[in-house]
């Protein structure tokens, strides 16, 4: 068979040939103009589509576009990019006429961006596609496909998501200061009125209600220093850092660094397009954070219940029920409580996206834009909530002051005293005290009932205290006014402790309007040259702008 099919097909290739060349034969052209039709149907019409015969398949669109996280992220892409074209008409790697035309339409992009007359379409993938496109179709392909030069979207795009993590960084720095503040004003009007604190959730000793407040203040400054932290790692410029390897261009990487804002740049370039620990420190930051309004919102739950009654929401605070007309539930609060469940989802997916990838850009890379936006968006929505929280709730004095009597609070102090004024070993003062608790707990009293107090240690364990004395010890105010050792509950320690926050918080909002005037003046810097920049016709002339 092989054999007849090889004598066959010579004589069918002649014939063939023959017919062509005699003119009776069409199929071929036609055949050669459908190729091409096919080709030019399948060209693809990115910006980046050159060596691609086709376009992304309409199936994958949705699973790939970024339009949506991107929306947030527009500002800042514009933004890098009136940095960017600055410094290649300065440095001369596009002619002067290109930056003229380009810079003065992108400040128009940013003026439509913000003001909500412009809006990213669907027809490219991301930011940086649409506002290229757009330029070019604005200025033409001459000037406008000049934009890209010496950059890649692997340092674009992390640029963009680094001014967006430093802007939403400032304004949670200029929310947490506030929200201290408030704690700290509110803590120190109630220095001497008491309540009793908690350990296993189990009354342990009386402080003042200063005191318990304050603590979230001590907390909060520290979560402040972790996003000053997140801040600092943040802000170095990636700029520059090309596709992966930098440029044989001569580009000025500190000129960008100025114009942006950023306190220094980000030097190795591999480094700069691959690492995404600021999105770590930054969603780890977060996550603290929002465990420490967690928490808050944990303790005022428990206390707004009937059982507590310690304190009560004001009613612009809390939410009603839909079937019980009795209810006045905290809802605020549960919402700060659950939403870190989401935060702390937040952190985890971060560090699952990061564990597995190899150095140089991998478009993993696209959550970490999801990241930052959904956990920097929501942290500040919870932040806010603070202040008039705190100023609008009602603290139950008289309610705090009868639990802190009602479960032996002042036991230890009792104990304490038989050591310092009875010379008894404290483990041996701490069975007498203990038995004297289980003693009236069996009776379901508790220490109000003074002789009963008097006659234990008196009496039965032959101690000589004096019944002023006892009755001091007893008395949940008294030791907590008493209690002024460093960091301790009493009037004295608790004011200091205030005034020391205080001081720290000062210092924190002095360098948060630092960086807040460097970030400013560096986008107003930069606005006012794409403003002026029209005008200019030689690198020179752009250079004065500076």
């Amino acid at each position: 068979m092989h054999r007849a099919i090889s004598n066959v097909l010579p004589r069918t290739l002649s014939r063939a040939t023959s017919q062509l060349a005699a003119g009776r034969v069409a199929a071929v052209p036609q055949l050669t103009q459908v190729n091409q039709f096919a080709t030019e149907q399948k060209k693809s019409t990115k910006l980046w589509g050159g060596r691609f015969s086709r376009d992304v398949d309409q199936s994958i669109l949705g699973w790939t576009e970024s339009i949506t996280v991107d929306s947030h992220l527009v500002a800042e892409d514009v933004w890098g990019s009136m940095a960017h074209v600055t410094m290649l008409g300065i440095q001369g790697i596009i002619p002067p006429k290109a930056a003229a035309a380009i810079l003065p339409t992108l400040l128009k992009f940013q003026n439509e961006f913000n003001d909500g007359s412009w809006k990213l379409g669907n027809e490219q993938e991301d930011v940086h596609m649409n506002v290229e496109a757009r330029l070019i179709k604005e200025v033409g392909m001459d000037f406008g496909g000049r934009m890209h030069t010496c950059r890649s979207r692997n340092d674009q795009v992390v640029l963009d998501s680094k001014l967006y993590a430093r802007r939403r960084l400032l304004e949670l720095r200029k929310r947490l200061i506030v929200a201290i503040e408030s704690i700290l004003n509110r803590a120190s009007k109630h220095t001497e009125d008491v309540m009793v604190s908690y350990t296993h959730v189990q009354h342990a000793q009386p402080v003042s209600v200063a005191f318990w407040l304050s603590h979230y203040g001590a907390v909060m400054l520290r979560d402040l220093e972790r996003l000053k932290r997140a801040y600092d790692v943040t802000d170095q410029n990636p700029l520059g850092a090309g596709a992966i390897a930098g440029t044989s261009f001569p580009i000025d990487r500190e000129l960008t660094t100025e114009l942006l804002g950023f306190q220094k740049v980000h030097p190795h370039g591999l480094d700069a397009t691959s690492a995404r620990d600021f999105l770590l420190e930054t969603v780890s930051a977060i996550a603290t954070l929002e465990v420490t309004l967690s928490r808050l919102a944990e303790e005022l739950i428990l206390w707004s219940s009937y059982e507590f009654r310690a304190i009560t929401l004001d009613d612009g605070f809390a939410m009603g029920s839909s079937m019980m007309p009795q209810k006045k539930n905290p809802g605020v609060l549960e919402l700060i409580r659950g939403r870190a469940g989401r935060i702390n989802g937040y952190l985890v997916a971060a560090f699952t996206l990061m564990k597995g990838l190899p150095s140089g850009y991998n478009r993993d890379f696209h959550e970490d834009k999801e990241l930052l936006v959904d956990s920097l968006s929501l942290i500040n929505r919870a932040v806010e909530v603070i202040p008039a929280l705190i100023q609008s709730t009602t603290l139950n004095f008289d309610r705090m002051a009868d639990l802190a009597y009602e479960n032996f609070a002042t036991a230890t102090e009792l104990a304490n005293y038989l050591v310092s004024k009875h010379n008894v070993p404290f483990r041996e003062a701490h069975h007498v005290v203990g038995s004297l608790v289980g003693e009236l707990s069996r009776k379901k009293e508790n220490f109000r009932n003074f002789d009963a107090c008097y006659n234990h240690i008196v009496n039965t364990h032959k101690i000589n205290a004096p019944r002023e004395d006892l009755q001091k010890v007893l008395d949940p105010k008294s030791v907590m006014m008493s209690y002024n050792s460093l960091g301790g509950t009493g009037p004295k320690a608790v004011n200091d402790m205030i005034q020391q926050f205080r001081a720290e918080l000062a210092n924190h909002q002095k360098v948060l309007d630092e960086d807040n005037n460097r970030v400013n003046k560096a986008l107003e810097r930069t606005r006012t040259i794409a403003s002026k920049a029209g005008s200019t016709d030689s690198a020179a002339a752009l250079k004065k702008l500076l």
